[in-house]
C-alpha cells in the first residue's frame, strides 16, 4: 500500500476506536463526586515520565535524523509536562517531598514499549497512538476538570500541554509516511499501534476502576 494510504488509514482507523471515549461526556457529573485531583495528577506524573524516558532512551540507538530529533524534542516536551503538573500539585497543596511516581516500578505499556526494536515500531507505538491516546484522554480530563470547578488545571492542559500532545502525534504520522513503505514495515507498525492501544486501554479501566473516575489525564 502507498505510504501516505497506510497512514491515512490508520490514522482514520486509531481515531475512531479513540472516540468511544466521547460517550463519557455524558457520565461526567457521575465522576465529579469521586474527584481526588491530587491522586489524579499523581498518575498523570507518572504517565509523562515514563514516555521521556522510552523516548529519551530510543534517541541514542535511532539512525533516522528525524526520527531522532523527533525522540529528543518528545523527552523534552514530556519532562516540562512533568514539571507543569508538580508545580499545579504544589500549589493545590500536595507535597512531592520524598514521592516518586515510578516507586512501583514500570507499567506493563512502559515494559512492552522497551520489547520494541526497530524505529517504524518505536514510532507508531509511542509517538503516533500513545500520544493520540493522551490527546483525547486530555480532551475528556479537561472536561472533568472543568465539572469539578478546577479551571487552572483545566487551562494547564488546554493551552500549554494539549498543543504538544498533538505536535507530537502529528510528526509521529509524517514520520510513519516515511518509515513504513514496504507491506513488513507496514504490518509491524499496524501491529505495534494496535498492541499499544490494548495495553493502554488495560492501564486506564484499572485506573479507573480503582479511583472511580473514568477522566483520567494521558501523557
Amino acid at each position: 500500500m502507498d505510504p501516505s494510504a497506510f497512514v491515512d488509514e490508520i490514522e482514520k482507523t486509531l481515531w475512531q476506536l479513540l472516540s468511544v471515549r466521547d460517550a463519557v461526556l455524558a457520565r461526567l457529573g457521575e465522576s465529579v463526586q469521586h474527584a481526588d485531583m491530587p491522586a489524579l495528577l499523581k498518575g498523570a506524573l507518572r504517565n509523562e515520565l515514563e514516555a521521556a524516558e522510552i523516548a529519551a532512551r530510543w534517541m541514542p540507538e535511532t539512525i533516522e535524523i528525524e526520527a531522532k530529533i523527533a525522540l529528543a524534542r518528545q523527552a523534552g516536551d514530556e519532562g516540562r509536562h512533568y514539571q507543569l503538573i508538580a508545580g499545579r500539585l504544589e500549589a493545590l497543596g500536595a507535597d512531592l517531598a520524598g514521592w516518586s511516581p515510578l516507586a512501583d516500578g514500570p507499567s506493563r505499556l512502559f515494559r512492552h514499549l522497551e520489547t520494541l526494536e526497530t524505529t517504524v515500531e518505536r514510532i507508531a507505538a509511542a509517538q503516533f497512538t500513545r500520544e493520540a491516546i493522551g490527546y483525547k484522554a486530555n480532551e475528556l480530563f479537561i472536561a472533568f476538570c472543568e465539572a469539578c470547578g478546577d479551571a487552572e488545571t483545566a487551562r494547564l492542559y488546554r493551552e500549554e500541554i494539549q498543543p504538544e500532545e498533538l505536535h507530537h502525534h502529528q510528526w509521529g504520522a509524517r514520520l510513519l509516511r516515511t518509515l513504513a513503505r514496504t507491506p513488513e514495515q507496514q504490518a509491524a507498525a499496524r501491529r505495534a499501534v494496535l498492541s499499544t492501544l490494548e495495553r493502554a486501554e488495560e492501564l486506564r479501566a484499572l485506573a479507573a476502576g480503582h479511583l472511580l473516575v473514568e477522566a483520567l489525564p494521558g501523557c
